[in-house]
């Protein structure tokens, strides 16, 4: 069963037949068989992969201590001035013209763990300054939309929004 009808005038593929000979083949396949780091997930429309790692992830935290200027650990191999947290602090200090914001990263610093030794990668590094925007919101109290943090956001790099989108 399954495969290609109509012979040698080029053919089409029978798609009411593949999930029926998949079925015969995996007579014991779960709704939502879990294997390994993904799950397989089976409908009347096929088959679906969703590749998720929650061990892996990222975390941003403020440490007391006391600094002469922004300060951030986690992230060795890339300079301050193309680091994304640090275009987001100055984004959010532009944009937002409050002293206070500075003043909290004289007393804290910035430290980024990540389960995987740092990258240069563009998208993680625009989570991590959504993160970044999201939570300085909350620990300085910042009055802020979310079109507002959006728009800090674009100031960094193009993706931040639509990090931003997905934490608040």
């Amino acid at each position: 069963m399954g495969g290609f009808a109509g012979g040698d005038e080029g053919g089409y593929w029978d798609i009411d037949t593949l999930p029926a000979s998949m079925d015969k083949q995996n007579n014991n396949a779960s709704k939502n068989t879990h294997r390994g780091k993904f799950d397989i997930e089976r409908s009347d429309l096929g088959y679906s992969i969703k590749i998720h790692t929650k061990e892996l992830y990222n975390t941003i935290s403020f440490i007391p201590c006391t600094c002469k200027t922004f300060t951030i650990e986690g992230y060795n191999n890339i300079p301050l001035e193309s680091n994304a947290i640090y275009k987001a602090f100055l984004s959010l200090t532009n944009f937002t013209n409050d002293t206070d914001i500075e003043e909290f990263f004289y007393t804290h610093k910035v430290i980024v763990t990540k389960p995987i030794s740092p990258s240069a990668n563009p998208r993680e590094n625009s989570s991590d300054a959504a993160a970044f925007i999201c939570l300085v919101k909350e620990v300085c109290n910042l009055v802020l939309s979310t079109d507002e943090l959006r728009k800090i956001g674009s100031c960094v790099n193009a993706d931040v929004p639509f990090f931003i989108n997905s934490i608040v």
